[in-house]
């Protein structure tokens, strides 16, 4: 329950933050449309070019090459939306850091950011794609073992890279360093290990429940109803998403300000933000 009132009260302050800089939300739009875009592209390509002709294969060792025939374009996927992702990250918490500094950064500004920046960020998505890939194949083959090793090797990855998009922000440096000085920032802050952390992804599945109840109150009403209700629940849980990738974002900004300089942006409390890790108890 603690994890959950720390998150909350994170998340919150966040979305208040977001409320006078509602043009950042334009960020992870941008972020979204462009990452689908590169999906249907390499995908498409992709199965275009490995697949058979004649219907798809539903035979078991015909869909393992298949899947085998298609991991150049899943990595080449990988890559490229993680430089997406991380390109408009980066320009976000550029423009945060600089607002809640008390700056003035508009959206050009931040994507100008992240454009001086663009070949360590491509740098970054080819090494966390990679890392990722590599996790994959762990699992795949190591059954249960490998889950356990690709969950404790993910959580530790997530925490070391945490400011990574900051730190690539606010200096121009390569993806390995980048990735030893968040490790560095986060063990001087919070230790060495964890034992608990916010989570805004619980806070951010709580929220997405009321929408499930508008199709359930229209399929009362007609058919026609439900389908309204179902609409409108789609609409509300892609507007949640987006505003919830711009306040993670402020966030993280926010995060960095405090764990670098030891400074408390505007409208967030002191005691939420050294609490948003909680060092391991020995």
């Amino acid at each position: 329950m603690e994890t959950l009132s720390r998150s909350w009260d994170l998340l919150g302050q966040s979305f208040a933050i977001l409320k006078s800089d509602k043009e950042l939300m334009w960020l992870p739009v941008l972020s979204a449309i462009f990452c689908l875009a590169a999906m249907a592209i390499i995908l498409g390509v992709g199965l275009l070019v490995v697949m058979p002709p004649g219907p798809f294969p539903h035979d078991v060792a015909q869909q393992k090459l298949l899947g085998k025939a298609m991991l150049p374009f899943m990595f080449l996927f990988y890559v490229v939306t993680y430089s997406l992702a991380t390109y408009f990250n980066v320009a976000l918490v550029s423009i945060a850091s600089n607002r809640l500094g008390g700056g003035r950064a508009t959206l050009n500004d931040g994507l100008q950011t992240a454009w001086t920046r663009k070949w360590s960020i491509f740098q970054w998505a080819l090494l966390a794609a990679t890392v990722g890939t590599f996790l994959q194949m762990f699992e795949r083959r190591l059954g249960f073992l490998g889950r356990v090793i690709t969950r404790t090797t993910g959580l530790v990855w997530t925490l070391a890279s945490f400011f990574v998009a900051p730190l690539l922000a606010a200096e121009n440096i390569g993806p390995v360093e980048a990735l030893y000085k968040s490790t560095q920032i986060f063990r001087k802050t919070w230790g060495e290990e964890v034992a608990g952390s916010f989570s805004f992804g619980l806070v951010f599945l709580l929220l997405m429940l009321p929408g499930l109840l508008l199709p359930i109150m229209g399929a009362r009403l007609g058919q026609t109803e439900m389908l309204a209700g179902a609409a409108v629940m789609v609409i509300y849980w892609l507007l949640l998403g987006v505003a919830n990738s711009a306040a993670q974002g402020i966030f993280v900004a926010a995060l960095y300000r405090y764990a670098t300089k030891q400074e408390i942006s505007a409208g967030y409390d002191r005691h939420d933000l050294s609490g948003a890790w909680q060092p391991k108890v020995r």
